[in-house]
């Protein structure tokens, strides 16, 4: 054997090595690549689910909501309503209305002080008072009088002797 021919199966020697390594290097890129696609599938399938339940939670955090708005106006209409409106008309010049849906009963004005310091514009108590109907009143502080003084409307209805009352204060 001559030296040529030593080099040359050298040659093929580390030849063949190479070609070795790079088939091995090729199938672990493949089993490599092939475990990224799947991670990535099961990534996009996360994602996927993870949305899907994002959407449901929200969905039902909104119905939860509308029942919530829906429960709180049942409570609201099922409170007993003020049947009595104040307003103010002018600085001393105010107005009592039946706000509610009932005729109310022997109304009667009073000043919780007695100061003497309220004067209703018609006799009182007011033998019937349909709804929207009002009882008016003037207000006025003297200089002995308090800072602010409660006024009481009482009422009734015709078929028991039971009064309601209803107060605010005027300052």
């Amino acid at each position: 054997m001559d030296v040529s021919n030593i080099i040359n199966l050298g040659l093929l020697l580390v030849t063949a090595i190479g070609v070795f390594v790079a088939i091995y290097q090729a199938k672990e890129a493949r089993a490599a690549r092939n475990h990224a696609e799947a991670a990535s599938n099961s990534a996009a399938d996360h994602e996927r689910a993870a949305l899907a339940a994002a959407q449901k939670s929200a969905e039902e955090a909104g119905r939860s909501a509308a029942a919530l708005e829906e429960a709180n106006e049942i409570a609201r209409q099922s409170l007993p309503r003020d049947p009595w409106n104040l307003i103010q008309h002018t600085k001393n010049k105010y107005e009592i209305r039946n706000d509610s849906a009932e005729t109310l009963w022997g109304v009667a004005l009073d000043e919780a002080s007695r100061q003497g310091d309220v004067t209703p514009f018609s006799d009182v108590p007011v033998p019937q008072l349909h709804p929207g109907e009002s009882i008016y009143f003037d207000y006025s502080k003297s200089f002995a009088s308090p800072a602010s003084t409660t006024i009481i409307v009482s009422w009734g209805f015709p078929d028991t002797t039971e009064r309601q009352t209803w107060r605010r204060t005027l300052s």
